[in-house]
């Protein structure tokens, strides 16, 4: 198993106890950058310095299939949706959780997911190296973003732009990888020193980053900038990231929590403990109910926002095998 796959999929099972090894393994690899794509101060990486079996990846076409009408979800809009056992991203009907279908197309090692304000589901693939999104209600993919090496998670922003979790497989730095919507080409990438895990994008164009450095850190690109500010809260260890209509933060900490870091982004304050492997989150639009896919338990855990009182857990017995990523439709975006 690849130190990638340690930190990305055996870091939130472990718990706090045994995290130091690990994240020595996360941070202790050697820099691998990209070629020929514009980092964030419109220089380009220099290359070409990689390790036996990398190979460059430049970010391809964005495919548009002629087939953009399937399966059982044509007809279902509004739905919670679950990254499971890989190769799948299931779909639940709101408030009952009742199954309404799955996404296989194109769905090659699901990791984290996301709802755009106009309803577009998008999946980062980390076996197959995309980002593939999918119309509302659709099976198919409409998109299908290419160029990273270890797409982990995705978000996007105002302007609908795709900003990709590329962990970068066992090198450091990772990166942020930003696509224009359903642009051919990577228009930028954000430097990560280590081991990024989740990304945000505020109302203001803020791009929030986690990422390992001897724990869970946070960086904030303001808008424009090439240069991140390293912000001074904190975690265990580094998870996905969402924001609120305030501005808080939610992190993730696979170490057992969920924390709330409010503006300026000093310390981070624990709204639910006892969680076994928090790993990545989503709300609702009305901002009342919180989602959080967790790796340690395989269950999607359902809070009520911002209590953090526990309302519901979905697990085998609504058919998820593994949770690695959660995503509401219509999901809370700015």
């Amino acid at each position: 198993m690849s130190i990638s796959t340690t930190c990305r999929r055996l870091v939130p099972a472990l718990g706090a106890l045994a995290v130091a090894g690990t994240l020595a393994a996360c941070s202790g690899a050697s820099q691998n950058a990209g070629v020929g794509v514009p980092q964030a101060d419109g220089n380009a990486f220099p290359g070409p310095a990689l390790r036996s079996g990398v190979f460059a990846r430049f970010a391809g076409p964005a495919n548009a299939p002629t087939h953009l009408n399937a399966s059982p979800l044509t007809k279902i809009e509004r739905d919670l949706f679950v990254s499971n056992s890989a190769n799948a991203v299931l779909a639940f009907k709101n408030q009952t959780y009742k199954s309404a279908g799955e996404i296989t197309d194109d769905v090659n090692g699901s990791d984290g997911i996301w709802v755009d304000k106009h309803q577009n589901l998008y999946v980062s693939n980390f076996n197959s190296a995309t980002v593939t999104e999918y119309a509302p209600g659709g099976s198919s993919p409409i998109c299908t973003y290419y160029g990273m090496v270890d797409p982990i998670n995705v978000t996007t922003d105002d302007a609908g732009n795709v900003y990709v979790v590329d962990f970068y497989v066992d090198q450091n730095p990772g990166y942020i990888d930003k696509f224009a919507q359903c642009s051919s080409t990577m228009s930028t990438q954000y430097p990560i020193s280590s081991g990024p895990q989740g990304v945000a994008v505020d109302r203001h164009g803020d791009i929030f980053v986690s990422y390992y450095s001897h724990g869970g850190a946070f960086v904030e690109f303001k808008k424009g900038s090439s240069q991140p500010t390293t912000l001074a809260a904190t975690t265990v260890l580094p998870g996905g990231l969402i924001l609120d209509k305030n501005g808080n933060l939610i992190a993730e900490d696979p170490a057992g929590s969920i924390d709330i870091i409010a503006p300026p982004y000093n310390s981070a304050k624990k709204l639910v403990t006892g969680v076994n492997g928090p790993f990545h989150s989503a709300l609702n639009r009305k901002e009342d109910l919180l989602f959080s896919a967790n790796t340690g338990s395989n269950t999607v855990t359902v809070y009520r926002y911002p209590s953090g009182e526990l309302l519901d857990t979905l697990g085998a017995s609504n058919g998820i095998t593994t949770a690695q990523g959660v995503a509401e439709s219509p999901n809370a975006t700015f």
